[in-house]
């Protein structure tokens, strides 16, 4: 996708965790207000995992997204915000991990 371009690279996975807490901080706080709040914190959270390479948890994310409309109340949603909020913690450890990566490796190339 980025056709080997490492230093590009390394700046989408920064620019990804840069605002990763924020937007995780977002669903946190917008699950106790409303299930439209909340579908629209994980919809702008989504498209991050496409850029890292992460297309699973992109799908978990359109998933949610998906139940949040259909659902009538949040508190219908737990059993699938907690998976999907241990996703999204999951992937954060793996992007961090390959961020580590991509800069040691930009700095000895």
């Amino acid at each position: 996708m980025y056709d080997e371009d490492y230093q590009y690279i390394e700046v989408i996975f920064e620019k990804v965790l840069d605002s990763f807490d924020e937007n995780l901080q977002a669903i946190i706080y917008n699950r106790d207000k409303n299930l439209e709040l909340l579908r629209k914190s994980v919809h702008k959270i989504k498209p991050s995992f496409g850029f890292v390479g992460l297309p699973i948890v992109q799908e978990k994310c359109q998933d949610f997204e998906t139940k949040c409309q259909i659902a009538t109340s949040v508190n219908e949603l737990d059993t699938d915000f907690a998976a999907l909020l241990k996703s999204l913690q999951e992937a954060k450890a793996i992007i961090a991990e390959e961020y580590g990566r991509l800069k040691s490796f930009n700095q000895t190339n």
